[in-house]
């Protein structure tokens, strides 16, 4: 029974990489990343899967958030965004793909959540940010969520400057 059931994650894994292929190449396409290549689309799709795996984790915690502690302040949507950006950590420029959930209110003050890869191999990482505050929290498991539950609430404590 555990066998099929450690069978049945990678092979679920797979198949769900395997679907966003086609819509990773052309996102890879329109957003001109220079150097397209196989390996690449499979590191976006990869990281667009374990992004679909963490949306209920993020969402429900955003709107807990929201639900408990912003009812008297005026609050945004939950934004989502898949993007890439340019970083250069040496002489190479080279391409970071990510999925961002963002809770904006009272204007400035928000948290952002990202989980990001760079084009030289999927290795995920995740962050949480403080939009006003300005700090930024790496963590260094992206699978475990009673750590990111604990980063997300030191943020958001942060943000607001309250002792709740």
């Amino acid at each position: 029974m555990t066998e099929t059931r450690n069978i049945d994650i990678w092979t679920n894994r797979i198949n769900a990489i395997r679907e966003l292929l086609p819509e990773a190449t052309t996102f890879l396409e329109k957003s001109g990343v220079p150097k397209i290549s196989d390996s690449l689309a499979l590191g976006v799709s990869m990281l667009w899967v374990d992004a679909a795996d963490k949306d209920q984790l993020i969402f429900a915690a955003l709107n807990d958030i929201q639900r408990h502690f912003l009812t008297g302040n005026e609050f945004d949507e939950i934004e989502t965004v898949r993007g890439v950006e340019p970083l250069m950590p040496g002489d190479d420029l080279i391409s970071s793909f990510y999925c961002l959930w963002t809770l904006v209110w009272d204007e400035f003050r928000g948290i952002s959540v990202k989980l990001s890869t760079i084009s030289s191999g999927y290795s995920p990482v995740m962050s949480i940010k403080c939009h006003a505050e300005g700090s930024e929290i790496g963590l260094l498991t992206v699978d475990d969520d009673k750590i990111f539950l604990k980063c997300l609430g030191d943020c958001f404590l942060a943000e607001t400057s309250a002792i709740l």
